[in-house]
């Protein structure tokens, strides 16, 4: 159920209140066409529409009646109605139609829902280097994250989801802690778009774990030397 904020219930609302969610999946691509983005958002107004309405294909419009009269929202090509709405009455309708204009009427008011276009498809490149994943997916679908999922030699398998930046760029730290050949997956809404395989030595994982190697030699040297002298004695 859909809970409306307490101060849109109070009073006497006659005009359209909108409050948005938003839901979103993960992807990505590596050097691949990149899938547009898939949003599900909801729209959410208290007795009618506003006059004009920009929505994505597959959005929601979720629509609450609060006045004392009966209201009956439709598509003037009968695409989709809200049915008879008595006082308190909700309506839920799902927009999965192609971009376009959609002309509507209620009781006492009019307006256009308009879907915009899909995203333009776009490419993508990511890149890696040591533990280190930079890559770009785009402006189109900026601020919105990519899945990077690291499997280890023994099959532990790691997720993360990295937000973009205004330009589609994003980056992250690996976490590589095992000797061997790890692969790195990159997915944009629900869908590998991106396989690597990462071969990592022993050196490498203490590199990555921030592990000094001739300082840990050198420890090592001095354990023998004091396990040596325990031995044979001084």
């Amino acid at each position: 159920m859909v809970k409306l904020a307490p101060y849109l219930l109070a009073g006497n609302c006659t005009g359209p209140v909108p409050i948005k969610r938003i839901t979103f999946l993960f992807g990505a691509i590596v050097l691949i066409t990149l899938v547009p983005a898939s949003f599900a958002e909801q729209h959410d107004f208290v007795n009618t529409l506003p006059n004009y309405l920009e929505i994505e294909k597959g959005d929601v419009i979720f629509l609450k009646n609060l006045t004392n009269s009966t209201i009956n929202l439709r598509h003037t090509g009968g695409l989709f109605s809200s049915g008879e709405l008595y006082t308190n009455g909700t309506w839920t309708g799902n927009m999965p139609y192609e971009a376009g204009t959609y002309e509507w009427i209620n009781t006492n008011s009019t307006g256009t829902i308009v879907i915009k276009p899909e995203a333009v498809v776009k490419e993508a490149i990511v890149t890696i280097s040591g533990n280190q994943l930079e890559g770009n997916v785009g402006s189109e679908i900026k601020n919105i994250p990519v899945a990077v999922t690291t499997i280890s030699p023994t099959y532990k398998a790691e997720s993360i989801a990295v937000k973009t930046s205004d330009n589609g760029d994003f980056e992250t730290t690996l976490n590589l802690d095992e000797v061997g050949t790890h692969d790195v997956i990159v997915s944009y809404d629900g869908k590998s778009i991106g396989k690597f395989s990462q071969e990592v030595t022993e050196e490498g994982v203490r590199e990555y774990a921030g592990i000094d190697i001739l300082e840990l030699r050198l420890s090592l040297l001095e354990t023998l030397e004091r396990i040596l002298e325990i031995i044979f004695g001084k």
